[in-house]
């Protein structure tokens, strides 16, 4: 079993745009076990541009982290995977099965492999042999439509050298809507020898579910976009404890903080990449409305740093 795993683990999922290398520190810092990088395509790993590199920033104190790669093409993932491990030190490769979105699945990524079961194992099987010491791991969906590749996909996965498996319970036409499917989760996580991951709301499901779940660990996505501290919710509930929500203060602070944190790492040319977790964090309180107008027309840093030390002072 992979080092960094841990039963009941909560992990931050990978999300675009969101889960860039400053977020994940403060996802950890409130209760996340585990982060997952954004995706990146493996061609653009090969390409080493200095934005890809800088996807693939971990900082110390956002570890466990792994990061997730995508690609249609087993030997631009075997190849993206070996200079990741050395260049960016994870603790774990993880290759993309599941996103939804049209710039993956027309590369002929992402959940466009659903489609192509035996595809997913073989590129699984290439990228495992070119890693040295880190594990590899994997996301998936259900499937594409109603019929489900589970858990006939994960099986084949496990077989060809996948070590841990975050299984998404919504097909690829789900997109976000609707139930995830967390009895297909369950059955699968008992037929694999292999930890499984279960994804997919999993914020909404009690404590008892989350105990009695034959999942490992659970991975939480959107619902922790701008709420960081859906972590400590869910490991208070967990404990039977009260979850007392951050204050307004509190939110705008940790704004600041992941702005700072993020112009450590990207510059002040940063703001545009990360316009929607600063807005984001400005939900949750009926005062905010202006503050995201604001922050929405801000044009630079400066406009930013305004906006938030106008509402600290106030």
């Amino acid at each position: 079993m992979a080092d960094f795993l841990k039963r009941g683990a909560l992990y931050l999922a990978p999300m675009s745009g969101y889960t860039d290398a400053a977020f994940r520190e403060i996802a950890m810092e409130n209760g996340a076990d585990v982060c997952v990088s954004e995706f990146v395509h493996a061609r653009a790993v090969l390409s080493k541009a200095p934005k890809v590199l800088e996807k693939l920033r971990i900082d110390v104190l956002a570890r466990p982290c792994g990061i997730q790669l995508f690609g249609g093409d087993e030997f631009e993932m075997a190849d993206a995977a070996s200079f990741v491990e050395e260049y960016a030190k994870p603790d774990f490769i993880d290759i993309n099965y599941g996103c939804p979105a049209p710039n993956a699945v027309d590369a002929g990524a992402g959940s466009a492999l659903l489609k192509n079961v035996p595809k997913m194992a073989e590129i699984a099987k290439k990228v495992k042999g070119a890693l040295k010491k880190i594990p590899l791991t994997a996301k998936m969906r259900t499937g594409w439509g109603a019929e489900s590749v589970l858990p006939r996909a994960a099986l084949e996965l496990e077989e060809a050298g996948v070590e841990v498996l975050a299984i998404h319970g919504r097909s690829k036409n789900q997109g976000y809507k609707g139930d995830a499917d967390w009895t297909l989760i369950e059955e699968t996580a008992n037929c694999l020898k292999i930890p499984v991951i279960g994804n997919g709301s999993a914020e909404k499901l009690t404590a008892s579910e989350l105990q009695e779940s034959a999942c490992f660990g659970f991975m939480v996505g959107r619902a922790a976009v701008g709420n960081p501290w859906i972590f400590r919710e869910i490991k208070a509930g967990l404990n039977g404890e009260d979850f007392i929500p951050p204050t307004a203060k509190e939110r705008v602070e940790t704004a600041l903080k992941y702005l700072e944190k993020s112009l450590q790492n990207q510059g002040d040319d940063s703001l545009k990449a990360i316009r929607a977790n600063l807005i984001a964090f400005m939900r949750g309180h009926g005062g905010f409305k202006k503050m995201r107008l604001a922050l929405a027309n801000s044009k630079t840093i400066e406009d930013v740093y305004m906006v938030f030390k106008g509402f600290l002072n106030g």
